[in-house]
C-alpha cells in the first residue's frame, strides 16, 4: 500500500532572494511517515515537504522536497496521478497568500493599478518602506477529493488561543468540507517544542486527545491502518 505525507511550510518569493515562509518544521509528519512505514502493509511513501522540513528516516520514503505552493501543488498532482494511495495525511502548512507584486508608497499614489517594482532580481535595501499585494493560494486540501477520492484523508487544523470548543468545530468543519476521515485539531498555545497537544476527530466526532508529537504520529497511523484493514475485509 502507498501513502503520500506533506509536511514543512511552504515559502512565497517576495524577490530573487527574499520570500515569506511559517514556523512549520514538519517534525509532525515525519514521525507518522516512520510510523507508517514500520506496518508491513506500508510499501511506498511519498513525502512532499518544505526545502527546510523534517524528513522521515525510512528507506520507504520518497522526499519529494518544493519550495512554493505552487510546486507543492505540483508535485502531489504527479504523485496521484501516476499512483493509487491508500491515504494521505495533509500536515503541510501550506502558505495562504503568495506575492502578487511589491511597490512603495510613493509609486502607488502615483498609479494604483501600476505593476510595482521589478521583482526578477533583488529588490533595492534603501526603500523606506514596501507594500505587497498578495493574492490567494489555491487550497491544497480541497484538491484530494477530485485526485484521490478513496484515499482517506487526515487533515489538520491550527487555531490560535481559541476556545476548546471553536477549536473542535472549527477542525470538524474541515473534515465535512474536505470529506476528511479525520482532522488533528491543535492550537498554537499548546504547542511547544515535543510538547504538543492535539485532539483526533473523525467522522463520527469522537477526539482523542494526544498529549506529544510521537503519541499524535502514532495515533493518526494506528487509526488509518486500521480503517485500511476495515475496507479490505
Amino acid at each position: 500500500m502507498k501513502f503520500l505525507v506533506t509536511a514543512g511550510g511552504t515559502s512565497e518569493w517576495i524577490d530573487r532572494v527574499r520570500c515569506i515562509t511559517n514556523s512549520a518544521t514538519g517534525r509532525l509528519g515525519s514521525l507518522t511517515a516512520d510510523y507508517l512505514a514500520r506496518s508491513p502493509e506500508a510499501e511506498r511513501i511519498f513525502y512532499v515537504c518544505g526545502q527546510s522540513s523534517a524528513r522521515p528516516e525510512s528507506p520507504k520514503a520518497e522526499i519529494l522536497p518544493v519550495g512554493t505552493v505552487a510546486e507543492a501543488e505540483a508535485a502531489i498532482r504527479r504523485v496521484l496521478a501516476g499512483n493509487t494511495v491508500g491515504a494521505i495525511i495533509h500536515s503541510m502548512a501550506v502558505s495562504d497568500y503568495t506575492v502578487e507584486s511589491v511597490t512603495t508608497p510613493e509609486l502607488y499614489a502615483r498609479n494604483p493599478s501600476g505593476g510595482g517594482l521589478d521583482r526578477e532580481g533583488k529588490l533595492p535595501s534603501g526603500a523606506n518602506r514596501l507594500l505587497l499585494a498578495l493574492r490567494p493560494t489555491v487550497k491544497i486540501i480541497s484538491l484530494f477529493q477530485q485526485l484521490a477520492p478513496d484515499a482517506l484523508l487526515v487533515g489538520f487544523k491550527l487555531l490560535d488561543n481559541a476556545p476548546f470548543d471553536t477549536l473542535l468545530d472549527t477542525a470538524y468543519k474541515l473534515l465535512q468540507k474536505n470529506h476528511c476521515a479525520y482532522v488533528l485539531a491543535n492550537d498554537v498555545k499548546d504547542i511547544n517544542r515535543d510538547a504538543h497537544t492535539g485532539y483526533l476527530i473523525d467522522r463520527e466526532k469522537h477526539v482523542e486527545k494526544y498529549l506529544d508529537k510521537l503519541s499524535i504520529a502514532r495515533g493518526i497511523a494506528d487509526h488509518l491502518l486500521v480503517g485500511l484493514k476495515g475496507e479490505s475485509a
